[in-house]
């Protein structure tokens, strides 16, 4: 059941206008006050109002300068990633192009061929047996070689850092 009253306007206009409850008319007070449907519509709209006040005065904005500045960072990301697709695009087609053409060549070539180009590169590549002491000797060294890499690496990220991020 919904009741409606013909001076629910007039007590929304009165609230958006700030002049409830004391700015008002006398006669919308005494109507709000005798009417159920003006009073709890009064009291959600001033609860309501009162909120958005609240809001906007906790509102930080940001500084003009610092909207643009973001506007203008955000445009230039996306225009190096809107241009960066079709080079992704054609980079991935010529990587599965020469994928396929090695497998055509491959499977096109004489086994004489293949067992030949076989016997050339087992010639280049040592045969390896491990032992134990070998392994052992392996292990041994990893401390040394892993905090190697990480003296390196904390050289080196800086320096790599600055260059990607470097603004010519």
């Amino acid at each position: 059941m919904t009741c409606e009253c013909d001076r629910e306007q007039d007590v929304l206009d009165a609230l958006a206008a700030g002049r409830w409850p004391g700015g008002c008319d006398e006669e919308l007070g005494a109507h709000v006050n005798a009417c159920g449907t003006c009073r709890d519509l009064a009291d959600v709209a001033a609860a309501l109002l009162s909120d958005q006040e609240m809001a906007r005065r906790e509102a930080r904005v940001p500084p003009a300068g610092v909207v643009w500045w973001r506007a203008q960072l955000r445009a230039r990301e996306d225009a190096a990633r809107a241009a960066g697709r079709p080079v992704a695009f054609i980079q991935g087609v010529a990587a599965s192009v020469v994928v396929w053409l090695l497998i055509a060549l491959y499977r096109a070539l004489p086994a004489e061929y293949v067992a030949e180009w076989r016997a050339w590169l087992t010639e280049f590549v040592p045969n390896v047996t491990l032992t134990i002491s070998d392994v052992s000797r392996l292990t041994a060294a990893v401390p040394f070689v892993v905090l190697l890499t990480v003296g390196v690496w904390v050289v080196l990220a800086p320096i790599a850092i600055y260059f990607a991020v470097v603004d010519d």
